[in-house]
């Protein structure tokens, strides 16, 4: 991230201008050769300032680059820094003022450069809060080595970062498995053996033996091994659910933070699994993806959720109602909620009869700081014969590694210092 830098060369001391013209007039009312070398000096000094800011305000460049486009709490935030002097003088010192707004990330620094050199750096730091951030814009600031003159050189261009909530955080769920209507083919293989075999290919180093169409293989001479579909499972829809009447607590420790962060890992567990994940929720704005794989559809899942807000006005009740219109029969929505009222149960109802698999993850609300415990709500949900799953405050365990991500590769440290590396085959922005 560089742009178009606009470059502006300022007078800092003053006396560098009016200390020479009065020696200038006293040379002329008082001729003498004090006079005339002090003239000389100052003249020389103001000249040499002069030549040598003006030949970094030309030759001074710098650049940033993002090494991760997307990252998420508790990710490790990375920026590759150059700075380059392609003048024939020094740049002392080069002072970097940095203006964007993502929290606890400082980058600014001073450093030196000599002439036609090239120096890089890293800044970084750990993501702590979801949302949408920009970094930049941001200054170089330098001087000649008397102070006399001062460049800047500003980018005014800033990025975009998006910091999501953790896919892979620790929760005590796990997605239902859904179900789909007719006799449907999964568009994708499977890198493991399952009940549906697809066809054969040709055999690749690292195949099971057992894999080995044997049939094939005598037929055409060759070595041929069997190719597996996916095995076919429903969409999943999570239904979030964002009336702010129904939240309790603020930040990290509240609902809200918690209804996303459960929305992300179950995101992550159907990626996983493979399985087609949608999402609807219902804050200021009502929001409906339909579920869909791929990064594009990860991408727009992890936007929102990196920047949902819990103040809708809309009852869970409501949103359900119109869910059961879209929701396609197989499919399976979990509802996550820290409501206390059980009116919206007769829509989830509704939902059911239309051929949806309904589960509940209901928030514990006396965890929370609210007045009731959740337990007879839970109870309730489960007479009417839907799973309910209660969770507390403390039963998520939030993410204590550091990631780093290089390629296809994902470095976890640990709180310790260990460093583990897990091969994360994804596209990564």
């Amino acid at each position: 991230m560089s742009g178009s830098p606009q470059r502006e060369l300022t007078l800092v001391r003053k006396w560098s201008v009016v200390w020479p013209a009065v020696v200038l007039v006293l040379v002329l009312l008082l001729p003498h050769r004090i006079w005339t070398t002090l003239l000389m000096g100052l003249g020389g000094l103001f000249l040499v300032s002069y030549i040598w800011a003006r030949l970094l305000l030309r030759h001074l460049h710098a650049s940033r680059r993002l090494r991760f486009g997307w990252v998420s709490v508790g990710d490790r935030l990375s920026e590759q820094f150059t700075l380059a002097n392609h003048s024939p003088l020094p740049a002392i010192w080069v002072e970097i003022r940095d203006h964007s707004n993502v929290p606890d990330y400082r980058p600014g620094v001073v450093q030196s450069v000599g002439p036609g050199e090239s120096i890089e750096w890293r800044q970084s730091a750990i993501c702590a809060q979801r949302g949408a951030f920009h970094l930049g814009p941001w200054e170089l600031h330098s001087a000649d080595p008397f102070g006399i003159f001062q460049v800047h050189i500003t980018y005014p261009i800033s990025d975009e970062i998006i910091i999501h909530p953790p896919l892979h955080t620790r929760i005590p769920l796990t997605i239902p498995p859904g179900r789909s209507s007719g006799r449907t083919r999964a568009t994708d293989r499977s890198w493991q053996a399952s009940l549906n075999a697809a066809g054969v290919r040709d055999y690749r180093p690292g195949d099971p033996t057992r894999w080995i169409h044997w049939l094939t293989s005598a037929r055409r001479a060759d070595l041929f091994v069997r190719e597996f579909d996916l095995d076919v499972a429903g969409d999943i829809w999570l239904v979030l659910d964002m009336e702010a009447a129904a939240q309790l607590g603020r930040g990290p420790e509240g609902t809200e933070e918690t209804v996303v962060l459960l929305a992300a890992a179950l995101a992550g567990q159907a990626r996983l699994a493979q399985r087609a994940v949608g999402l609807a929720s219902y804050g200021q704005t009502p929001y409906v993806l339909p579920p869909g794989r791929g990064a594009g559809q990860e991408w727009s899942l992890l936007r929102y959720l990196a920047l949902a807000t819990a103040d809708g006005q809309t009852p869970l009740g409501r949103a359900l109602t119109d869910l059961s219109q879209v929701a396609r029969r197989g499919s399976a929505a979990i509802v996550i909620t820290s409501r206390a009222d059980a009116d919206w149960l007769s829509a989830l109802f509704h939902l059911a009869q239309q051929g949806i698999q309904c589960q509940v993850v209901l928030l514990e609300r006396a965890s929370f700081g609210g007045a009731i415990h959740s337990a007879g709500l839970q109870e309730s949900i489960q007479r009417a014969g839907f799973l309910c799953h209660l969770i507390g405050k403390d039963d998520i365990r939030r993410p204590e590694e550091v990631t780093e991500r290089r390629g296809f590769w994902e470095f976890k440290t640990t709180g310790t210092g260990k460093v583990v590396v897990v091969n994360r085959p994804e596209l990564i922005g």
